[in-house]
């Protein structure tokens, strides 16, 4: 919850990246009703500020805006952000592939060191039990060594308003099963996959790792109904 005693942001875009951290990290919940007042007087800004802000998280879905009804923060749609992984898949599983194509066995075993360095840290983690401590700056630099690693984090960076829809679903995800000790052992078999020399067992890893959706969506709509997108674009 954004404290009135830290020091408040001032510009606009300062405001923006307060609020998007709160919506990602769901301190600002899925559903809830927010106005222009309301955050103006919690950033001390003009509600011209807050109408900027809102116009920028608008453009990027997670916020809907309906006149003459007010503001909320957009639901999760489960069905656009399994798509949105689907593509974060590929990505990552050509980033392997390349790795495998483009780098000799040295340079994929001081990879290697580089991500079991990284896995190290991610250990002391362990027992974190949501997505707001040291984690999700280990998690974001175990797959950044690996994408830089063949010079494509570009493709990242195409995708990267979209991406925030992905983060705020971890924020979640990670908090509703606990599963920070999960994603570090996910992490190290795939580093495992690389160490072996095997890329179709790395490529597989990665995919099982990705996969956030297929296991827990039901129980998390059934628990937290209001959070999500009620209706399938299948139906």
């Amino acid at each position: 919850m954004y404290s009135l005693t830290s020091k408040p942001p001032i510009t606009s875009s300062e405001v923006y990246q307060e609020i998007l951290n709160r919506i990602i990290t769901l301190d600002l919940e899925p559903g809830r009703y927010i106005s222009e007042n309301q955050m103006a007087k919690e950033y001390n800004v003009s509600r011209s500020v807050i109408r900027t802000v809102f116009a920028r998280l608008s453009q990027i879905g997670l916020i809907e805006i309906y006149p003459q009804r007010g503001t909320y923060i957009s639901t999760m749609d489960l069905d656009f952000i399994a798509d949105i992984l689907v593509l974060r898949t590929a990505v990552e599983k050509e980033v392997l592939y390349e790795m495998f194509m483009k780098l000799g066995e040295a340079e994929r075993l001081k990879l290697v060191e580089k991500l079991e360095k990284n896995l190290k840290e991610q250990e002391l983690c362990r027992d974190e039990v949501d997505y707001c401590g040291k984690f999700p700056e280990l998690d974001a630099q175990f797959h950044k060594i690996m994408i830089d690693s063949v010079g494509r984090y570009a493709l990242l960076q195409v995708l990267e308003d979209i991406m925030l829809h992905i983060s705020r679903w971890r924020s979640f995800d990670v908090a509703f099963d606990q599963r920070v000790g999960e994603l570090i052992d996910e992490h190290k078999a795939i580093v495992e996959g690389i160490k072996i020399g095997d890329l179709k067992l790395a490529q597989q890893k990665m995919a099982e790792h990705l996969d956030t959706i297929t296991g827990i969506a039901d129980k998390a709509m059934e628990k937290f109904p209001n959070y999500f997108l009620q209706k399938s674009r299948n139906e």
